[in-house]
């Protein structure tokens, strides 16, 4: 019997320290609409933060590094074409874009953590740097949506290509 109460017991603290956790993530998340990890300095993009939560095409650390986006002489509107793909991706806002500049957030699924992702335009293609704007690292979850643009962005060119 004291078996019982004992692991009924721990059960419950079990739950409630999982409801607990749960809260806090919702509340960090809520913080992080608030935040902006974003924004040029000097028309350039923001060096990543300390912590494996960026990716940047900027980056010289492996850490942060990510490629750029090639841009083919027949594409005239890079930053256009960029967006019109970002706009497929669920949960995701323009806040900002011109015809060099492209400034996106994206929500996570279950608690709405907001990312950053900016696109630069320059003679070498198009920069690109995603940042987490909460917490120390991102699962990896920056990396992958930029190696999923990469892709899509590929099949955009080869599209335009057969054109």
């Amino acid at each position: 019997m004291i078996l019982i109460k004992l692991f009924y017991g721990l059960a419950i603290i079990l739950v409630l320290l999982a409801v607990l956790f749960c809260v806090m993530l919702f509340i960090l998340a809520r913080q992080s609409d608030s935040l902006s990890n974003a924004g040029l300095i000097n028309g350039q993009l923001q060096a990543c933060p300390d912590g494996p939560r960026c990716v940047s095409s900027l980056a010289t650390n492996g850490q942060h590094s990510i490629a750029a986006f090639d841009v083919p002489a027949g594409l005239s509107e890079p930053v256009a074409a960029m967006a019109a793909i970002i706009r497929n991706s669920p949960r995701t806002e323009i806040i900002e874009q011109t015809d060099s500049y492209l400034h996106a957030t994206f929500r996570s699924a279950l608690f709405g953590f907001v990312d950053d992702l900016e696109i630069l335009k320059d003679d070498d293609g198009l920069q690109v740097r995603s940042v987490s704007r909460v917490g120390r690292g991102d699962m990896g979850v920056n990396r992958k949506r930029v190696d999923a643009l990469h892709v899509s962005w590929q099949e955009l060119i080869l599209q335009s290509q057969d054109i």
